[in-house]
């Protein structure tokens, strides 16, 4: 198991990890489209979004869900927290994909034969 790479575990974490893993392997899912928004705004010129998004994820959103999941819904809920963030920044990253690859120019090219 993973878990082994990273610690030499007791019988009481071997028994929690899978769930633990699960739960948090979820934001794994959404993270690429996360992080390549961040390239894409960067591309378009848009560089608060790419902003937004990467402190949203890595300070802001995650920052808070760690301090309140656990306070809130208990202790196991901290493995929420990633996937939870994860989550609301894709929303935000689909939001402004859309809004900013609409404003993009077209250009259309005529083929003279």
């Amino acid at each position: 198991m993973a878990i082994h790479l990273f610690m030499s575990p007791t019988e009481e974490v071997l028994q929690i990890a899978p769930g633990i893993i699960r739960d948090y392997g979820f934001s794994f899912l959404l993270l690429p489209l996360n992080i390549f928004s961040t390239y894409y705004f960067q591309a378009v010129i848009k560089p608060q979004a790419a902003f937004v998004v990467s402190v949203a994820r890595g300070l802001v959103i995650s920052g808070i869900l760690i301090l309140a999941l656990p306070a809130i819904a208990g202790a196991n809920s901290i493995w929420f927290a990633m996937p939870l963030t994860e989550l609301l920044v894709a929303v935000f990253v689909v939001c402004m994909l859309v809004r900013y690859t609409r404003q993009l120019p077209t250009e259309r090219k005529i083929v003279h034969e």
